[in-house]
This record gives C-alpha cells, structure tokens and sequence, in this order.
C-alpha cells in the first residue's frame, strides 16, 4: 500500500491510474491490486492459522511478482529481457550456438 501511494504522490493520483490502467499494464494492475485487497481480507478472518499463513504467503509471493511484472513495464525491453532471462534459467529456451 505505501509503495502504491508512494508513486500517487510522485506523479499525482490522476497520472498513476491512467498509467496503471493503461492497456499493457492493466492486468498486471489488476491482480496487483486483487491481491492487495485479498491478502487484507484474509489477514483480518479467523480461521486456523495454519492454512491463513499458507493463503498469505501464496498473495504475497503474487503480490511481488505482478509488481515487479508492473515495474518492468517502465523499462526498455524490460519485460521480454525477463522472460527470456526466466526461458533459459529455466531450460526452456533453446540456445542458439
């Protein structure tokens, strides 16, 4: 939420939604903010901590991710770099010799 309201300060609140919602970031923004809302949601209901803690963990780890998936959005190449740099960590991505 500070890391949200941060950036609304920076570039003013008209200027981050309309950059949130803008067609290449709007799915990200949205489970962004999905998540946010979900994992306040399940903070605050009682019920077994166990399984709490395994929800909150599985937002947050999702939280981060479209984050950082938002975050790439604003650099060069940023995006289609970390997919190709995941591709062939991950040995999905054929390297050309």
């Amino acid at each position: 939420i500070l890391s949200l309201l941060s950036s609304v300060f920076l570039c003013g609140p008209k200027r981050q939604f309309k950059n949130m919602f803008d067609q290449k970031r709007q799915t990200t923004s949205m489970l962004y903010l999905s998540t946010l809302f979900l994992t306040i949601v399940v903070a605050c209901l009682p019920f077994d901590s166990t399984i709490k803690l395994s929800i909150l963990v599985l937002l947050l780890v999702t939280q981060i991710c479209a984050s950082l998936w938002y975050s790439l959005s604003y650099i060069p190449f940023g995006r289609r770099t970390a997919q190709r740099c995941l591709k062939k960590s991950l040995g999905l991505e054929e390297e050309n010799v």
